[in-house]
């Protein structure tokens, strides 16, 4: 899911993301998270779908001191996405500015964990799209994934954003298939410029037989 992180110099910043929780996701999920003049982060904000819990994730300017993240129905901190224990494989997954690195290219077909480490400077997530090909994802004109035009049972699932420096499990049932791991962050700098983690590089294939 496309997440929109809006970031505005001094002591205010105000993230936007719009998600989507877990594979019936439709998108109609939007969360505000914001810094108030104390660096605190604070929010609001729903999802609907099922599969992994609303979250997310935005850092305040470094010119606000200190701060805790709070708010309405939103989570800032990893939200797994089912028991890593129970997954038959688990796969490492290293995200960073601006890759996605897998431990291994390919796993059999069952319950996949994908064991998410954030090493970069900014919140991350891993979206797990299925049978869509890699050079050909339907984008919007930031350059961000459309969800809307995704074929019919592509979006598996997702690990929401969470803050860099941390990890995140997410396991997911796959069938034999060729998948596509992406970050769908979309940023919008304080000169108003737009930056996309997906058109930057986060995207990645898998296979599972």
């Amino acid at each position: 899911m496309k997440r929109i992180l809006v970031m505005l110099a001094g002591l205010v910043a105000v993230a936007m993301l719009a998600a989507a929780c877990g594979g019936g996701d439709d998108g109609s999920g939007v969360r505000t998270l914001g810094c108030d003049e104390s660096g605190s982060a604070s929010g609001s904000g729903s999802a609907s779908g099922s599969g992994s819990a609303a979250s997310g994730s935005a850092s305040c300017p470094s010119s606000a001191s200190g701060g805790s993240a709070s708010g309405s129905g939103v989570a800032v901190e990893c939200e797994p996405v089912g028991d890593i224990s129970t997954a038959t494989t688990t796969v490492d997954v290293t995200l960073d500015e601006w890759v996605i690195e897998v431990g291994a290219p390919s796993a059999p077909a069952g319950p996949v964990g994908f064991a998410a480490d954030n090493r970069g400077k900014e919140p991350h997530e891993l979206v797990v799209l299925k049978g869509v090909d890699a050079a050909a994802l339907p984008l919007d004109d930031d350059g961000a994934l459309d969800e809307a035009k995704l074929p019919d049972g592509a979006l598996i699932g997702e690990i929401e954003p969470f803050p860099a420096g941390e990890t995140c499990d997410g396991v997911f049932e796959l069938d034999p298939a060729e998948y596509v791991l992406v970050c769908n962050i979309t940023e919008v700098e304080p000169d108003g410029t737009v930056e996309s983690h997906l058109k930057q590089g986060m995207l990645t294939t898998f296979t599972v037989t």
